[in-house]
Parts: structure tokens; C-alpha cells; sequence
């Protein structure tokens, strides 16, 4: 499965020196959890900060008309409850397990020993939490910008899998839908656009990109903003 939306920031695992990440792994709990588990509730006040292992967590939440709408999928290496951890807020999403996942909780007191005794896990958080902020806001603000169209182009490019050079994305409509909090409808209509102007090729629960680059010039054709560099 493809990693919807996790805005290509690097996993908290993937910035630590290797006895870090070891001293987090030891000093958290480890628990496994079947496909479509529920890890954590909106609403769960329950802090600490938890790692996927194996397998995959879907951060989204249900709306009381029946509707999902997902915020990423999150893949090994990456973490969650930061928010729990250092703003004692309680948690704003359902966390569902995608497949048979393991996930390594931390509470509090076991995040503190293990970030006391090795100091580059507080500069690595910092690192993470800010990198995901700057691609949040850059997707909000193409949540108010940009006609739905472009926002799918851009999530396709986010989303195209780095194992096939970047030129497949493997979700189903009801996945992208779910993503960008559309209608299945809306999202194939888009997708038939893109489609009829050869920038994607449609497949069962796969979406092909021919040509990356062609796809990528379309889209900052229709950005609106000057890009930045880096």
C-alpha cells in the first residue's frame, strides 16, 4: 500500500544515531495489533509517543455522516503522539492498524530516561515535528487554493511510490477520496481529466504516471505561487 500523504518527511528512526534508536526501542512496550485495530481514539488523553515497527497506522477521523477522512498513512520508522507527549493535548485522530502491525509505545517517564541519556532524540524530534509542519501548511494552503484537480495531481506525485521510481501511486479512488475528503465521483471525474490529457494512466487500485516530470510541470503551471528552492 502506498504511504498516503505522509509528505515525504523522514522517519523519527531514520534521523537517530543507531544507540538512540536502539534506547527507544528498549525502553518502550511492544505491542502487536491485527488489520483495522483501533491503536487510539479521538479524544484518547492517554499521552506518549508510539513507533510503527512493522506495518502501517491510519491516522483520519470518522465524520457522523459515515464519512473518513484520512490524514496520512504512516509507515515503519515513523511515529506518532508527539502532540500527547510535549503539549499534553489529547489525541485529534483515530489510529488504525493497516494490516498486522507492531507498534513500540513510550509513555512519558520512558521517553524522558531514554532522551535524558541520549540528547540527539529531542534534537531529531525537533527536526521530524518541523519538517511535517512545513509540508501541513503547504498542503493547507493548497486546500484553499488550488481546484480539486491540482490537489489530486500534487497528492499523486506525494504519493507515487519511491520503489517504482516514483511513477506509480497504489490506492484505489475510495483511498484518494478518503485523502483529500472528496466524493469517489469527484475524484474520478479528476482522474478521467488527467487521464484524457495522458498524465496518468488508470489501473485496479493503481494509478500509473507516465511521464513524472511532464506531470510535475503541469502542476507548477497551475501552482500559482513562485517556488522554492532546495
Amino acid at each position: 500500500m502506498t504511504r498516503l500523504l505522509d509528505f515525504d518527511t523522514p522517519s523519527l528512526v531514520s534521523l537517530l544515531p543507531r544507540e538512540a534508536a536502539t534506547a527507544l526501542r528498549q525502553a518502550a512496550t511492544m505491542v502487536v495489533y491485527g488489520d483495522g485495530a483501533l491503536i487510539f481514539s479521538r479524544g484518547d488523553a492517554r499521552p506518549g509517543l508510539s513507533f510503527v515497527r512493522t506495518g502501517a497506522v491510519q491516522i483520519g477521523n470518522p465524520g457522523i455522516d459515515g464519512s473518513f477522512v484520512v490524514t496520512s498513512v504512516l509507515g515503519p520508522g515513523q511515529c506518532f503522539g508527539e502532540m500527547t507527549l510535549f503539549g499534553n493535548l489529547p489525541r485529534t485522530h483515530d489510529s488504525v492498524a493497516v494490516g498486522q502491525t507492531v507498534i513500540d509505545h513510550l509513555t512519558p517517564a520512558a521517553y524522558a530516561a531514554a532522551s535524558a541519556a541520549h540528547p540527539a532524540i529531542n534534537q531529531a524530534i525537533l527536526g521530524m515535528m518541523a519538517r511535517r509542519i512545513y509540508a501541513l501548511l503547504e498542503f493547507s494552503d493548497d486546500l484553499r487554493r488550488l481546484p480539486l484537480i491540482v490537489q489530486l495531481a500534487k497528492t499523486l506525485l506525494r504519493m507515487a511510490s519511491a520503489g517504482s521510481r516514483g511513477t506509480a501511486v497504489q490506492a484505489n479512488q475510495e483511498a484518494i477520496a478518503a485523502t483529500l475528503g472528496v466524493s469517489r465521483v469527484a475524484i474520478g471525474t479528476a482522474l478521467a481529466t488527467l487521464e484524457g490529457q495522458g498524465l496518468i494512466k488508470r489501473g485496479y487500485g493503481r494509478v500509473a504516471i507516465p511521464d513524472r516530470a511532464a506531470l510535475q510541470q503541469w502542476v507548477a503551471d497551475r501552482t500559482m505561487l513562485a517556488p522554492i528552492d532546495g
